[in-house]
């Protein structure tokens, strides 16, 4: 049972992540905790989610550890340093990063969470548990193998790492990075629909609208969009042919 393998410069994710607002695009300091709570998502997937509300912080680390334990069948326990993971993800290794981290570690493993899509349900969590090593720094992690059920041949996506990065900080930016990186032709979408996909709390449309169109403003800037165009409610986005091109459509 291993993963899909993508190249070093991408990031394979679920598109059930990345059309959801399971990775809300909220600040950590907004965190909720939430019991059994049905998480907005695009017509075809149902997420129940029971825990510390995630954000794209947490999307990136998880990625990030997928990502290194890519190349290892899903129920062997893969053996990192805190210092890998945080040079992975483009961070400064310093002791405030290496708490943060331990802290987005804890909060995948302690989450429960149910998908489903495309007649599979997983539930469990997003990191089955681990082992630290006080004095070295070395974490042994282990990802459930019913993960597997997530990367069928038209459900993930290999999203460009390099673009996420350069959006950091900017989380509405980049959950609107991941959303449009799952379809391979973006099609309109309403305004509410997506502050709902994003997992937004601005609730003003007008606030959300001016917000929107900075974050969208940002996928220009990157390369990923050509342009976009809000007429009225509706969003249409025009992606750059160049992009990273999803699993799926």
């Amino acid at each position: 049972m291993q993963l899909p393998l993508w190249s070093e410069s991408k990031r394979g994710t679920p598109n059930t992540f990345m059309r959801s607002a399971l990775f809300s695009a909220i600040q950590s300091k907004d965190r909720k905790w939430l019991k059994d709570e049905v998480i907005y998502s695009q017509k075809g997937i149902t997420i129940k989610f029971r825990g510390e509300q995630l954000n794209q912080e947490d999307l990136t680390l998880w990625e990030t550890l997928v990502h290194m334990a890519r190349n290892y069948p899903l129920s062997t326990e893969c053996t990192f340093t805190a210092h890998s993971i945080l040079r992975a993800m483009d961070m400064p290794t310093g002791g405030t990063q290496h708490k943060s981290l331990h802290s987005g570690i804890m909060r995948l493993a302690g989450c429960l969470v149910q998908i489903t899509h495309e007649e599979k349900k997983y539930f469990g969590s997003l990191i089955i548990d681990g082992i630290k090593d006080e004095i070295t720094d070395y974490y042994e992690i282990s990802l459930n193998s019913k993960l597997i059920c997530l990367y069928g041949e038209t459900q993930w996506t290999a999203i460009n790492w390099e673009q996420r990065l350069a959006l950091r900080g900017k989380p509405l930016a980049q959950a609107l990075h991941a959303f449009y990186s799952s379809h391979r032709e973006p099609f309109p979408v309403k305004l509410e629909t997506l502050r709902q996909l994003t997992g937004s709390r601005n609730k003003r449309k007008s606030g959300f609208k001016r917000l929107l169109k900075a974050a969208l403003d940002e996928l220009v800037g990157i390369g990923f969009l050509v342009g976009y165009e809000i007429d009225s409610d509706i969003v249409k986005v025009q992606r750059m042919k160049v992009a990273a091109l999803p699993c799926s459509g």
